[in-house]
């Protein structure tokens, strides 16, 4: 079961969770959050194109990553104490490594950025190193139920629906672009700069309580799943099989609160993306212990080693696609063409991982991101 020194399917879950990213993603790259451009009837399959993202993806494959972000943290603080390495000072890199990655992620390539997020979580996780299991889960539960609340309107803070930028990636220069997302328009240069570096300045800090909110109720029950070191092999695997056949329709029935207009639908469809989340990794040991998988899952695996570079490919590829400085087709492709899009280009990555990796063993991120943790 192991490739090498890495559990092949955890890299497996991790580059299928990659697909569901993507798509949901898309929108956000066409759209960027412009909820009444979204929904353009004139555009061919438009809504039925947004409401399959939106009931099939949206919130339930970040909340997969979050939960192998936390599952390997276990494995990375296990890891490093057998191998004598000081645990606590790589953990530390690690985790500023991923919010300036984040950072300049979000600046340079494209502000949808989840990086930020996960490496400042990194700081909050620590606090849970010498926790029991039980602890965990608690947190998680209670971290999970807070999120049902507050999540809905941390992103309208975050995304807002602000026409004005959709017009700036339509239209504006790349530096047009930058500058929306660090700072806003001023005919005075000094208040422009005070306001770039003020919320330069706070994106770690928002990152630590958004990242906590998002990423801290899947990552502890990871946590808590790699401490048991369940996942790992066939037979420690079996117990999370059961009913996800009906855990998926119950999700899918929550989520089908996106069309009730109501304060509470936000709320069940936040519900019904965790419930689907759990329902989607249980499918998933399913199948990857098939017969069905067998030639399927070192291509995900593939692309699970390589998540963080591959990742960044789909921001730099797809705002390359949509935005003006590329080709300019913000807006204009439609929801149902995005989706074979994400498709098409998450195909092409499964088999450029493959082949990389005949090659190469670690990703050009990843093998940055090495040399700053390890210090080697």
């Amino acid at each position: 079961m192991l490739k090498g020194s890495r559990v092949e399917f955890i890299d497996s879950l991790r580059g299928f969770s990659l697909l569901g990213i993507l798509i949901v993603n898309m929108l956000n790259f066409q759209y960027d959050y412009d909820f009444e451009k979204m929904f353009d009837p004139s555009i061919w399959g438009q809504e039925f194109g947004v409401y399959v993202t939106e009931i099939l993806f949206q919130g339930s494959f970040y909340p997969i990553f979050s939960f192998l972000f936390g599952y390997s943290f276990i494995k990375l603080i296990e890891s490093t104490k057998a191998k004598g390495l000081n645990t606590n000072a790589i953990v530390v890199r690690r985790g500023f490594g991923l919010i300036v990655l984040g950072m300049l992620h979000y600046i340079f390539i494209w502000n949808g950025d989840i990086l930020l997020y996960y490496g400042a979580c990194t700081f909050f996780l620590m606090m849970f190193l010498s926790s029991r299991i039980k602890t965990m889960l608690v947190w998680s539960g209670v971290l999970g139920a807070l999120s049902l609340v507050v999540l809905p309107y941390l992103m309208t803070f975050v995304y807002g629906n602000d026409d004005l930028l959709t017009d700036v990636y339509a239209k504006g220069a790349y530096g047009d672009i930058l500058l929306s997302r660090v700072t806003i328009e001023d005919d005075m240069m000094i208040v422009t700069i005070i306001m770039a570096i003020v919320t330069i300045t706070m994106m770690p800090i928002l990152g630590f309580l958004f990242g906590t909110i998002m990423v801290g109720p899947f990552a502890l029950l990871g946590m808590a799943i790699g401490k048991k070191g369940h996942l790992t092999e066939e037979d420690r695997g079996m117990a999370y099989r059961k009913g996800w056949v009906w855990i998926i329709i119950i999700g899918l029935a929550l989520k089908c609160a996106t069309f009730i207009d109501a304060p509470w639908s936000e709320m069940v469809m936040t519900l019904g993306a965790y419930v689907l989340t759990i329902g989607y990794i249980q499918a998933f040991i399913v199948f990857y212990y098939s017969k069905a998988a067998q030639g399927l899952k070192g291509l995900l695996a593939g692309l699970g080693r390589l998540s963080l570079s591959n990742y960044l490919a789909q921001s730099i590829i797809c705002t390359t696609i949509f935005y003006s400085y590329g080709l300019g087709l913000f807006g204009q492709m439609g929801s149902m063409f995005g989706l074979l899009l994400a498709v098409g280009l998450y195909t092409a990555q499964l088999f450029i991982s493959y082949l990389y990796l005949k090659k190469w063993r670690r990703g050009p991120v990843e093998w940055l991101m090495g040399k700053w943790v390890y210090w080697r």
